[in-house]
């Protein structure tokens, strides 16, 4: 996933998905691509899919990057589900006239990629490609996988379980008002548990700028959309992996320090058509960022030559 290049404007573009709510996205890459919907992490927003936008050209993607509610400029929408976010999706793809495209969740947005590759192809039959979960985060309301995971990712993800005053001082006024204006604090916990190729590619760039832009979407506005993702995060998602056919490629990192490979072996385990790539000293960051290509390329074939 290479920053490198002049990539268009991010700014917001709007669709209306129900009576008085708008999803916000993005589009990066090549505009006569073929469309992928890119789902960000934890907490995050559309600028996250910016760091593809070189390798998406040369793939010939058209990356589609929604902020989900309540991130970024995407309005809230109080007591979402994970299926919640599948129909927000299918409007978005018949909004944009999308015939076929693929999916990728990365990190956080691992989930929401799963429930639309549930319930997607049932709601849009034959316009689902494939989908690709990269460092994709595991069922977290499981104990044994929430274990897993480092001290500090696991106090993060566990204010989910807590109650909702909790999580209001926790993700409230002060701590988000600071973090929407000095996004940078964040630099620090990239940092925790991170092997060398992870410290490598947070060096090179605006890798770092970017991603604290989109700390900075997500606190904006309170971060209703950052306390409704721990919520779900830390409850069952509902869904039956076993009826996922789509077929799924998950991408992981066994030097991950923020989500363990064990996370992706258990969905490669539980999905009857997933394929694992497993990449030796990767990590969290280092996947998705040196790996975009080869990623685009298997989700939608390669670009042809000329």
């Amino acid at each position: 996933m290479s920053s490198v290049g002049s990539p268009p404007d991010d700014g917001p573009r709007f669709i209306q998905v129900d009576s008085d709510r708008r999803l916000a996205y993005a589009e990066y890459g090549a505009g006569d691509g073929t469309p992928v919907l890119y789902f960000h992490g934890f907490p995050s927003s559309r600028r996250e899919a910016r760091l593809l936008h070189t390798d998406a050209l040369a793939a010939g993607a058209r990356i589609i990057a929604p902020d989900r509610p309540g991130y970024g400029a995407s309005d809230h929408a109080r007591d979402r589900s994970m299926a919640d976010w599948a129909e927000d999706c299918a409007r978005l793809a018949e909004g944009l006239g999308l015939e076929r495209f693929g999916i990728i969740g990365v990190s956080g947005g691992g989930p929401f990629a799963l429930t639309c590759a549930r319930h997607l192809p049932h709601r849009l039959p034959g316009r689902v490609g494939r989908c690709a979960l990269v460092c994709p985060l595991g069922t977290i309301y499981l104990d044994a996988l929430l274990d897993l995971m480092n001290p500090a990712a696991r106090a993060s993800l566990a204010v989910g379980q807590q109650p909702s005053w909790v999580q209001g001082f926790l993700y409230g006024g002060p701590t988000t008002a600071m973090l929407t204006q000095w996004p940078s604090l964040v630099e620090q916990f990239r940092h925790i548990g991170a092997p060398a190729p992870d410290q490598a590619v947070l060096a090179e760039g605006d890798t770092a700028h970017i991603l604290n832009q989109t700390i900075a979407d997500a606190m904006a506005k309170g971060a209703p959309g950052a306390r409704r993702d721990l919520q779900l995060y830390s409850s069952d998602w509902g869904l039956d992996f076993g009826a996922i056919h789509l077929p799924i490629h998950i991408w992981h990192g066994d030097a991950d320090g923020t989500v363990p490979i064990q996370h992706a072996r258990w969905f490669a385990e539980q999905l009857p058509n997933a394929q694992l790539t497993e990449l030796p000293g990767e990590g969290h960051y280092s996947v998705p960022i040196r790996y975009a290509r080869r990623i685009l390329d298997d989700l939608i074939g390669p670009r042809p030559p000329g």
